[in-house]
């Protein structure tokens, strides 16, 4: 470079510094066109034209000194910088990485790296990059800020919270981090976590609009709506063009009473384009996903009262009113949709949920297959009716294994990744990486199967990571975390970046415990991002998926065919599932039927959507063959007394009177668990058997009939009754299922005989055997592992 372009350039740097543009643009055109090779004024041409808002122009320049000298990191760094921001990621991420190898010390460049990451979605990436940028000496409050960040946008939010809060303490005066740790506190529900927060944001930035809408936000959590409206007014002056704290206004204003100020509120975020029954309807949404039916049911109806046309609210209002048990109520919504538009596939689907809740299993189907002729690819509409149908006694396993199929070839196998897995370390013998796939892992029968075994697997064998697919946390929640070796909360990760985090992760074996289920992530599993996957226990049956390799079964010859499944069936060494933390709720002695000197009592404590209507069929003729019996039974929305009247009609068609049967509603546990003492004999449903039911029954003393089928859902009663030693309860056909029930009800010597030591049999059994479970769970794998190192050999 000569002498003069020299001088040009370094005047031209104090010219940058100095912010005077146009001088430093001069100075540096005038070195290139002294020296075409001097590389950095092409670089401070590039940082003039970044500083004047053109990056096109920049690009250009900055590729040029790159170009002429690509050994200096700097130019590597800004050149990435650009190219991630014109959204040319991977061209960044290329030149970051070459620049990061040539000054390996420098974390600014570390930082520009993590930016393009975060700007590409590559979340873990970027929070691997940020791990690595904090080990070095003296990071800064904002980097750790942004580990956070990202760590919670991979799920991992304990790690999240530690890293905003060492950025609060590492600079206790940077407003940023107290304003995401606040809005991690308020996520997870911790009010004066959050409160502590926003003190000092309001010390340190209390004129922006984040901060008093962080406040509103808080005071709504409280449902002190009043403030909440002051907040959101406030945040509105600071920043009056945003639609959403409009939003937030009008609907704080609404709660609490301000009619008139709630109106002009209203109005002003309709002239900003919120409809008014919009806000409403996304508040009722919101209490919906919060599981506070009453407020949610609320603001659906205020929503509906503005826009009776709105058929989003009136389909959110069927989901609390079907939650909250009010059956007719659900329907009479659902028919509203319907009446409106014959084709709303949403209310189609809603009403097949309704069908299936009150075990009209044919009905619920037709308006899934009418859903899927209007919306083929409807994964929704597919789901619901894999899991109908299980319920459904007028469909063979042949025609669910169809159903599955039809499922994996429209919805999911589009989704398939071409992946042999090549890095992976095929050492047999090696420590392995298993995923948990769960939106489950809480007060849920799912969470009452897995938490008893998760503390007992070897580590030196395993290592336990779990994706939870759900905000929800309690109890259970916080034991499932202390059990596993990496937590991820994931609900808020799209399919595509959740398989490429799991995939990142190294799992060898990835298990989904939902199936079909409400919070399932089946199209995740459908993305393969596993060498080895599995399926068990939330859907007891097949999953259909051509990318899930094995099914979990109990021991049981009928199963291990896999005439039932797509899946390779994997038989557990004694049983399906075990439970150890089932209440210690007394039990009564003797028959409830001579106690409470009452008629002999049949009971089902299963949700009546699993009653078919073979099982009604075959329950009326116990009823009528044993005339001095009765029948209760639990379903959701069994104080409707439209439902009611249903039930009973279908049991009258067998000339079964009303009297005959105890219809209940769904009751709190212990309540429940009770239920157990008024019942001398259970009835096993099918072919959707009873599972946490038929361990329930167990537990509290009160033997079961079942009468096995063909495929999963209709043979789990029968591996809990052998575990026991009650093989004779398990019918061989229809009529010996009736004969069995009969002869107890008229036998009390042969009943009380099986009824004895129940509890205890069940407590010494692999049923409640956890470590047992662990073991059969760590061979399951390392058999799996294996035959897939066999499998792909070479």
């Amino acid at each position: 470079m000569s002498e003069k372009a020299r001088r040009k350039i370094g005047k031209g740097k104090k010219a940058l510094a100095q912010k005077d543009f146009a001088a430093a643009g001069a100075l540096f055109e005038e070195a290139v066109t002294l020296d075409k090779e001097a590389h950095a004024g092409w670089f401070g041409l590039g940082e003039v034209a970044l500083a004047i808002g053109q990056p096109d122009t920049a690009l250009q320049f900055l590729e040029e000194a790159a170009r002429l000298n690509p050994d200096v990191p700097r130019y590597l760094q800004r050149l990435g910088e650009v190219y991630g921001r014109e959204k040319r990621a991977e061209d960044g991420i290329r030149l970051l990485n070459a620049a990061r190898r040539k000054a390996p010390k420098d974390i600014n460049i570390l930082a520009s790296l993590s930016g393009v990451y975060v700007a590409a979605e590559k979340w873990l990436e970027a929070y691997e990059i940020l791990q690595e940028l904090v080990r070095h000496p003296h990071p800064q409050a904002a980097h750790f800020c942004l580990l956070g960040l990202a760590a919670q946008s991979v799920g991992e939010v304990d790690a999240a919270l530690a890293a905003f809060k060492r950025s609060t303490r590492m600079d206790p005066r940077y407003p940023d981090a107290w304003l995401s740790l606040g809005h991690l506190h308020l996520d997870k529900g911790r009010l004066a976590e959050a409160e502590e927060c926003l003190e000092h944001l309001f010390v340190l930035a209390p004129q922006l609009a984040s901060t008093l809408q962080l406040a509103g936000e808080l005071e709504t959590a409280r449902a002190n709506w009043r403030k909440a409206a002051s907040l959101f007014g406030m945040a509105v002056e600071k920043k009056p063009d945003s639609k959403f704290l409009q939003a937030r206004l009008a609907l704080a204003l609404t709660l609490g009473g301000d009619a008139v100020g709630a109106v002009d509120a209203m109005v002003r975020a309709n002239e900003m384009g919120v409809p008014e029954d919009w806000i409403l309807e996304q508040l009722g949404y919101l209490f919906v996903k919060r599981y506070n039916l009453d407020v949610a049911q609320e603001n659906l109806e205020m929503s509906l009262e503005r826009n009776p046309d709105n058929l989003s609210a009136l389909n959110s209002l069927f989901v609390v009113y079907a939650k909250q048990g009010k059956s007719a109520l659900a329907r009479e919504t659902a028919e509203k949709v319907l009446q409106k538009d014959p084709e709303h596939v949403s209310a189609l689907i809603n009403m097949g949920g309704w069908c299936n809740d009150q075990a009209r299993g044919m009905e619920a189907i037709e308006y899934y297959r009418r859903a899927l002729e209007l919306a083929p690819e409807s994964e929704t509409a597919y789901s619901n009716y894999l899991w109908t149908i299980l319920h459904s006694s007028e469909h063979a396993a042949a025609e669910i294994l169809r159903v599955a199929r039809a499922y994996d070839e429209h919805i999911c196998r589009k989704h398939h990744r071409q992946d042999d897995f090549s890095d992976r370390d095929r050492d047999p013998e090696r420590r392995l990486k298993i995923g948990w796939l769960t939106s489950d892992m809480r007060h849920h029968p799912v969470a009452a199967f897995v938490l008893p075994f998760l503390l007992f697997l070897d580590r030196r064998q395993l290592e336990v990571v779990l994706y939870h697919n759900t905000a929800l946390e309690d109890d259970n929640t916080r034991l499932a975390k202390m059990s596993v070796d990496k937590w991820r909360e994931v609900q808020a990760i799209g399919d595509d970046a959740l398989a490429d985090l799991i995939r990142a992760d190294g799992i060898d074996i990835l298990i989904d415990l939902n199936g079909a289920t409400e919070g399932h992530r089946l199209l995740v599993m459908a993305r393969k991002p596993a060498p080895i996957q599995v399926t068990w226990l939330g859907f007891p049956g097949t999953s259909g998926l051509s990318v899930m390799d094995y099914i979990f079964i109990p021991p049981d010859p009928v199963l291990e065919k896999g005439a039932w499944c797509t899946e390779t069936p994997w038989p557990l060494a004694d049983c399906y599932g075990v439970r150890t933390n089932i209440p210690n709720a007394p039990m009564q002695p003797g028959l409830p039927c001579e106690r409470l000197d009452r008629p002999f009592t049949f009971a089902c404590l299963n949700n009546f959507r699993k009653v078919s209507q073979h099982a009604i069929r075959l329950w009326s003729e116990i009823l009528t063959r044993a005339p001095q019996t009765r029948l209760v039974l639990v379903a959701r929305g069994g104080q409707d007394e439209t439902f009611k009247a249903y039930v009973e009609s279908q049991f009258a068609r067998h000339d079964i009177a009303p009297e005959r049967l105890d219809i209940r509603g769904m009751a709190p546990l212990l309540t429940y668990f009770d239920s157990y003492n008024e019942a001398d004999l259970c009835l096993d449903p099918f072919p959707f058997n009873g599972g946490t039911t038929g361990y329930d029954s167990i537990w509290m003393g009160v033997p079961f009939v079942t009468w096995p089928g063909d495929a999963l859902v209709s043979r789990m009663g029968r591996i809990i009754l052998k575990n026991v030693d009650l093989d004779e309860l398990i019918a061989e056909t229809p009529e010996d299922y009736v004969d069995i029930a009969i002869a107890l009800s008229q036998d009390p010597p042969r009943l009380k005989a099986l009824r004895a030591n129940l509890r205890e049999r069940m407590q010494a059994s692999p049923l409640m055997d956890a470590p047992r479970m662990a073991r059969s769970l760590e061979q399951a794998f390392r058999g799996m592992w294996q035959r897939w190192i066999e499998a792909n050999a070479g």
